[in-house]
């Protein structure tokens, strides 16, 4: 099925979720931060995202992933992640070009092809390992 999310939303809650790992509140600056854009930016986003529900922010305070937002940004990471892992474990890519290439393929990948991503990767790592 495809995202109803754009890639930039997807950026977005994938950052979001990313950053509520490290255990502190995600401020807006830390958002821009990571994206590399303007803290305005992140403001209209936020609001955007906001408005599907998918995260909850109070007034200058720190912005949180709702349930929704959390299981679409949690989405996103595993495609990452499994491309990422394809691309450099399996198709020994460059480790930058890899990570750069898997922020733009998670975007476009079924949750089908990602299943397959996963479990070919899986079968191939476990075969790498009792070759060794």
């Amino acid at each position: 099925m495809a995202s109803r999310f754009t890639p930039s939303q997807e950026d977005y809650l994938e950052t979001i979720y990313d950053l509520s790992q490290q255990g502190e509140g995600v401020r807006v600056t830390d958002i821009a931060a990571s994206l590399g854009i303007a803290k305005s930016s992140v403001h209209l986003a936020v609001h955007v995202l906001k408005d599907q529900a998918l995260v909850t922010q109070e007034h200058y305070g720190h912005v949180c992933l709702t349930p929704e937002g959390l299981t679409a940004a949690a989405l996103v990471r595993q495609k990452h992640n499994a491309v990422l892992t394809l691309l450099s474990k399996v198709l020994c890519v460059d480790p930058v070009t890899a990570e750069e290439e898997a922020c733009k393929i998670e975007h476009l990948i079924s949750d089908d092809t990602f299943e397959k991503i996963v479990a070919f990767t899986k079968a191939f790592v476990k075969g790498q390992a009792e070759s060794s």
